[in-house]
């Protein structure tokens, strides 16, 4: 009779661990979602800052990117692939190449000429407004 019990309570906890350890990890989380840091100068009331939204599209990641240097409109978008590699994102807006990472937080850039900037993470729905 114990030597039933010990069977069954060893079969009945393989079935339990076995999936276990053999499951797939989880997968990181996507990339995809809406980046800014436009403020308003309170002076000159100047938009500054960036916005990014990236998407998986097709076989890969695009980047809807606006970057606003002073003025009072949003900026033209630039439409852009992106390279992705985990939570590591790159891109080029003209001349201006872009290596940055997503955390839960946003996404923190920085550009060719070394200077750094966090983008924080906004509702998807905000860039339709």
């Amino acid at each position: 009779m114990k030597l039933t019990l010990r069977a069954f309570l060893t079969i009945a906890i393989s079935l339990i661990i076995i999936p276990m350890a053999l499951a797939k990890k989880p997968t990181a989380a996507s990339v995809a979602g809406v980046y800014e840091n436009f403020t308003v100068g309170k002076g000159s009331g100047d938009l500054e800052g960036m916005r990014v939204v990236l998407v998986a599209a097709g076989d890969g990641h695009y980047a809807i990117v606006q970057i606003a240097q002073g003025g009072a409109e949003d900026p033209k978008p630039e439409f852009v692939p992106v390279k992705v590699n985990g939570a590591s994102v790159n891109f080029t807006v003209g001349e201006e190449k872009f290596n940055g990472k997503v955390t839960a937080a946003g996404l923190s850039l920085k550009n060719s000429s070394g200077q750094s900037q966090m983008l924080r993470r906004k509702p998807c729905a905000s860039y339709f407004r």
